[in-house]
């Protein structure tokens, strides 16, 4: 071997000898500093939160950095998993028309517009079977297993076109197909009571949106899953279709 191929290689090992050497050094450095850098960083906390005033936008953080909630931000769900309980109402006044004595006229009327998951409403149609029916806000899987469930994109309750609420063939909506034409069907909610007569039955494919759809004229659809009798998933849905025919709207009292 020559005497240069000889000092390359004794050089490179004597570099590799110091880069490992270094790697060692910073490794025990950061070991030794790392429990006092720890320790500063809770020090540093501790006499943030024990000067009075401190800044609140520093103390959010904080906060959250040692999983500490505020009381006046933290969530109270029991009533319904989707809003808090001291959400407060959506109220709004709105126009109506109303028959007196025979004439029609426009008068104020309060609703109260519900939260996604909210109980809106209770549905019967006593020919039928169906008795006190629980509506809830929504068309969720969690709220289908609740009782019925309004679709959100239809008219609210009360308003002119289409109202659409849905229910499971096996629970809630398990009677719906003992609805026969010139049945009576009530829909009441905290602002108002709407009874309809049943107008027609459908039998519709799950990819028709034709009876969910906004509509002119002002009526309430019902549907469940349609397995000709049969319990189960289906691919077809079963529609009854009412026409309102009497209105009354109650008084609302709001908190102030």
């Amino acid at each position: 071997m020559s005497s240069k191929s000889s000092r390359n290689k004794q050089g490179h090992s004597a570099h590799g000898h110091k880069k490992t050497s270094s790697s060692k050094v910073l490794r025990a450095v950061t070991y030794v500093l790392t429990p006092f850098l720890m320790l500063a960083l809770l020090c540093g906390a501790s006499v943030l939160t024990l000067t009075k005033p401190y800044n609140e936008y520093v103390k959010k953080y904080v906060d959250t950095a040692f999983g500490d909630v505020s009381p006046d931000v933290k969530s109270v769900r029991t009533l319904n998993p989707y809003r808090d309980d001291d959400a407060p109402l959506q109220v709004r006044e709105i126009e109506v028309e109303v028959e007196d004595q025979g004439q029609k006229k426009t008068e104020k009327a309060t609703m109260i517009y519900p939260y996604y998951g909210d109980r809106y409403a209770t549905l019967n149609c006593e020919a039928a079977g169906m008795k006190d029916i629980p509506v809830y806000s929504g068309q969720n899987n969690d709220i289908l297993e609740w009782g019925a469930g309004w679709y959100n994109g239809s008219s609210y309750i009360g308003r002119p076109g289409n109202v659409v609420i849905a229910g499971h063939n096996h629970t809630y909506f398990y009677y719906l197909p003992n609805c026969q034409v010139g049945d009576i069907v009530t829909l009441e909610t905290d602002y108002c009571k709407i009874t309809y007569t049943v107008r027609e039955r459908v039998v519709f494919h799950e990819t028709d949106y034709t009876y969910v759809f906004p509509t002119e004229d002002d009526r309430l659809t019902l549907y469940t899953c349609w397995n000709n009798g049969y319990l189960g998933m289906s691919e077809y849905r079963l529609a009854i279709i009412c026409d309102p025919i009497k209105t009354e709207w109650k008084e609302v009292e709001v908190d102030q």
